[in-house]
């Protein structure tokens, strides 16, 4: 493979330079990869137009579990606020 020069800054690389030097790139390996294709796997980056609904990235509240009875909004409240504490709200709701 031939090697591309980057000592000289004041050029622009050509498309083909740029593309021979994406040829090896870890898209994707990890989080802290510099490239990053679109979907939902760990490792990927979100599209703008993502949906939480499990289509086409993680679905919103996935692995969360409420827990209390319906017919009573008092006991059921703090599961759903704790549900949404782990996705990053702030509780600041009174007894």
């Amino acid at each position: 493979m031939a090697q591309v020069d980057l000592s000289d800054n004041s050029e622009l690389l050509s498309a083909e330079n740029v593309a021979r030097l994406h040829q090896n790139a870890d898209t994707d390996l990890q989080k802290e990869s510099i490239h990053h294709t679109l979907g939902p796997r760990p490792t990927q980056a979100a599209a703008g137009d993502h949906t939480h609904d499990g289509s086409n990235s993680v679905q919103l509240l996935s692995g969360q579990t409420i827990i209390g009875a319906r017919s009573s909004s008092r006991a059921i409240m703090p599961s759903i606020i704790a549900a949404l504490v782990r996705l990053g709200a702030i509780d600041q709701s009174t007894a």
